[in-house]
């Protein structure tokens, strides 16, 4: 079980051990941050970039003006899976599946899919957001590469798994943040893969306080 989440937001003052984290509640890869933050048991304040002061305070600190970026320990980390991947290296594991050497390949190859299959997905939205009437062959090519992507996940999924080791690691994450994200957009429509919904079932309620929706 994933430890329940409470995030702060921009208080006055913060505490000097608290990770600064630079995002919106909507991101899929700031959720993921979120999420193994605190079940790591790191307390962390969101400066909501959606504001105009935190889109200030983001382009302070990353040059690329991107989310999920951190400060934590004295540092900044300006991507996601390397912010997750320094929480579990400084504060160890917790409910995480450790990464071993016999998964690394399969999880890292599930993980690059899952990602460029969200960034397209994100890209394909905004341009759509922008333009409901555009019609471009990128765009079909955005949709064709999810399309692939979905199809190669799905042969590899493994009930709540990802991988044929049992646990909750970070590709399962990646692949509920991304198909949840989808989902709360409704920028892809995966009810057709029965593996999928299942595993978006077995993760539900322990993933429910980082909802989307719950950002109101």
């Amino acid at each position: 079980m994933l430890r329940p989440l409470s995030p702060n937001l921009v208080p006055c003052e913060i505490p000097a051990d608290t990770m600064k984290l630079y995002g919106t509640l909507t991101s899929p890869y700031v959720r993921r941050v979120r999420v193994v933050a605190a079940a790591v048991g790191v307390p962390f304040t969101l400066i909501d970039t959606k504001t105009e002061d935190g889109q200030a305070a983001l382009r302070g600190v990353n040059p690329l003006w991107k989310v999920p970026t951190v400060e934590i320990d004295g540092q900044i980390i300006v991507d996601s899976r390397a912010i997750v991947e320094y929480l579990l290296r400084t504060r160890g594991h917790e409910q995480f599946r450790p990464v071993t050497q016999h998964g690394f390949i399969l999880e890292s190859n599930i993980t690059q899919v899952v990602d460029n299959a969200l960034d397209a997905g994100i890209r394909r939205f905004y341009l759509e957001q922008d333009d409901p009437d555009i019609s471009a062959p990128y765009l079909d090519k955005e949709k064709a590469r999810v399309d692939s992507a979905m199809a190669w996940i799905a042969d590899r999924v493994h009930g709540p798994w990802v991988t044929d080791e049992p646990g909750f690691g970070f590709a399962e994450l990646a692949l509920y943040t991304t198909l949840d994200w989808m989902r709360f957009r409704k920028a892809y429509d995966f009810s057709g893969y029965q593996c999928l919904v299942d595993f978006m079932a077995a993760h539900a309620e322990d993933m429910a306080a980082t909802a989307p929706d719950a950002a109101g």
